[in-house]
């Protein structure tokens, strides 16, 4: 059986972790667009959205390494852990040659191809050389990363992240504060992905003494093994990243550097909402591979159901939020010139990301099950549709036609695709499926998110504290809402802990007894 334990753990410390850089983030990016101006922000997200594409050539030997390091280790077969490791690092140098030869390709092209303004462009091709560097040292260096995932060293994972976000924002402060630019934000970028992969390097060889790299061409068997395993991953990342880094690229290639800033506000808090369910649903995966290794349909079935529950009451709270109140949120926290354009473009994100988020929970089950492959198909679809419609929408209605370009696929996806499909993987009937998971929630939500129409039209936000403080009061009301639609659960957990500390005073009555 799996170790809920440590499956908890894992999520407290990832948890942990995104709550730090989620934090920093949203006090650090309003000073940021300050100090760096509209023009100069939108080629810095555009440096890095370049650069996150390179990312793909990964081609998913983390998740390889993973499996493969946690089944050997398991079985004291650290030999094979070994060369499993020491194959995906070959692979990786050979692969970081390709992404230095791009982003050499990209400090000449790229100022041409993304209209970035004649007197940023040497700061420009600095700034994408060093971000291309990072980029070489994150992918080679994150097999052990991997290794570390698979002996479930979590802590020690998200504890180099801490170190290295707090780092990052230490030095960004500074030399904002000294005048310096993207050039000077990227070298120190570089130096910090230097330290923490050494941590990183020096944590994983500290917890896995007999982990042995051997500098050679892995065997044919290992190349097919590592190759075949990663190939649907692979897929469903290059249509991943397309559909949610692509719309900042067609705005900086359509429009301008600056309309960029404008998009990529919105954009970012959608992004926070996908990281913190992430951080929760990852950990679904290996437990569907043991529930079929176990031959427990039912145990799928629960774990699709209350999977889905906690993913929705988790974001919906957030979402719902954001929904009603995103463009005076952004007023508050970048500035008022940002809150129409870029919280309009949040909202329209928003009527596509309720659907998605309602769907991870089957994501990360069709992965533990090794069913990936009717998903790596839709992903196609839907990266293909995305890019051909934000390419049209931006030409025809600006901004919002590349938010709607992102909606349109998605919502095709995840409403008429992904319920149908997840429940004949657990062999459960869509209806029970729908009614249980997406509808109870949403039911419980709802007067929540009547409080945060209602408060943001009648009750005005002065300041971003008064804001929170704001959500800190209508939020008893979707807490009541919860516990309404889910009594039935929350009182057979209260009994179950009310019989539970009977039996522990009990037990210390016979012990008492027995010692008088």
């Amino acid at each position: 059986m799996p170790n809920y334990r440590r499956i908890v753990r894992g999520i407290a410390t990832n948890w942990m972790a995104f709550a730090i850089s989620l934090g920093i983030a949203f006090f650090l990016s309003p000073f940021i667009v300050s100090k760096l101006g509209n023009t100069t922000y939108g080629v810095w997200t555009l440096i890095n959205s370049m650069v996150s594409y390179m990312g793909l050539l990964d081609f998913g030997l983390r998740g390889a390494v993973t499996r493969f390091v946690s089944r050997d280790h398991a079985t004291g077969n650290h030999a094979e852990a070994s060369q499993a490791v020491s194959g995906a690092l070959w692979i990786r140098l050979w692969l970081s040659s390709v992404i230095a030869c791009i982003g050499v390709g990209l400090v000449v092209l790229a100022p041409v191809l993304f209209r970035i303004p004649p007197e940023m462009q040497g700061a420009a091709r600095l700034a994408l050389l060093f971000t291309s560097a990072n980029l070489i040292i994150n992918l080679t260096c994150g097999v052990f990363g991997g290794t570390l995932a698979a002996l479930h060293r979590f802590d020690l994972l998200s504890g180099i992240t801490i170190c290295q976000t707090l780092l990052r924002t230490t030095g960004t402060v500074w030399l904002l504060h000294a005048g310096y630019s993207i050039s000077g934000l990227a070298i120190w970028e570089f130096l910090v992905v230097i330290l923490a992969n050494s941590l990183l390097i020096h944590s994983c060889f500290r917890v896995y003494p007999q982990l042995r790299i051997t500098w050679r061409k892995p065997s044919k068997e290992i190349f097919q093994n590592l190759w075949g395993y990663s190939l649907l991953n692979f897929v469903i990342n290059i249509c991943v990243q397309i559909v949610y880094y692509t719309d900042n690229l067609v705005v900086g290639a359509f429009l301008s550097a600056s309309a960029v800033t404008f998009y990529a506000i919105g954009g970012s808090l959608i992004e926070y909402v996908r990281q913190l369910v992430a951080s929760l649903t990852w950990t679904f995966t290996p437990l569907a591979s043991n529930f079929e290794a176990q031959r427990q349909p039912q145990h799928l079935q629960r774990l699709l159901i209350q999977g889905t529950q906690a993913s929705l009451l988790v974001a919906l709270p957030v979402e719902l939020a954001l929904l009603f109140r995103g463009p005076t949120f952004i007023g508050l926290w970048m500035g008022e010139e940002y809150a129409q354009v870029s919280g309009h473009i949040l909202q329209i994100l928003l009527s596509a990301q309720f659907f998605a988020i309602a769907n991870y929970t089957s994501g990360s089950i069709a992965a533990g099950l090794g069913k990936q492959g009717p998903v790596a198909v839709w992903a196609s679809g839907e990266a293909a549709a995305n890019l051909v419609f934000s390419i049209l929408g931006v030409q025809i209605f600006g901004l919002e036609g590349v938010a709607w370009g992102t909606v349109i696929p998605s919502l095709a996806i995840h409403w008429f695709l992904w319920p149908r499909y997840v429940c004949q993987l657990v062999g459960m009937s869509p209806r029970i499926y729908l009614s249980q998971s997406w509808l109870r929630p949403a039911l419980g939500a709802t007067p929540f998110a009547l409080a945060c129409a209602i408060t943001d039209r009648l009750w005005v936000a002065e300041n971003l504290w008064h804001f929170f403080l704001q959500i800190a009061v209508i939020f008893p009301i979707f807490v009541g809402g919860v516990v309404l639609c889910f009594w039935k659960e929350i009182h057979g957990w209260l009994q179950s802990y009310q019989n539970r500390q009977t039996r522990i005073v009990r037990y210390w009555e016979r012990i008492v007894g027995g010692a008088e």
